[in-house]
């Protein structure tokens, strides 16, 4: 609230969603497409997010909310890069088939020791440790 200059939640929200409803990234997944989406979530992370400004108190909330999306959506597309088959409602075009040999698995998302974003997976007949 403090900031004069920078980016409106709202504007930071509506370039996210542009980037994350396309048909090519939020239903019918192609590595190079959701590589192409995470370039641009990631340069709102690294370069908007820090200029995000509030007028006042609902700004504020929604500058939280904004900041919020952008980690959710670099956690679904880290994760649907990961994930190398088609299952349920995660269709890649690029591994139209279920891979149970290799995809019988959840993927764990955490952070790890210096702040970064870790991917794991997990069989789904085994708990974490």
């Amino acid at each position: 609230m403090k900031r004069d200059k920078g980016y409106g939640p709202a504007w930071v929200t509506q370039t996210l969603q542009g980037i994350m409803i396309p048909n090519f990234v939020l239903y019918i997944k192609k590595e190079r497409m959701m590589q192409a989406a995470l370039a641009y979530v990631e340069e709102l992370r690294d370069h908007h997010l820090p200029m995000l400004r509030a007028a006042d108190l609902h700004e504020l909330r929604l500058a939280h909310e904004t900041a919020n999306m952008i980690v959710n959506a670099e956690m679904k597309l880290k994760a649907s890069i990961m994930r190398k088959e088609s299952r349920c409602s995660h269709y890649r075009l690029d591994y139209p088939d279920i891979d149970e040999q290799n995809w019988n698995a959840w993927i764990n998302i955490y952070q790890g020791k210096n702040g970064e974003m870790k991917l794991e997976k997990q069989p789904f007949d085994s708990w974490p440790s």
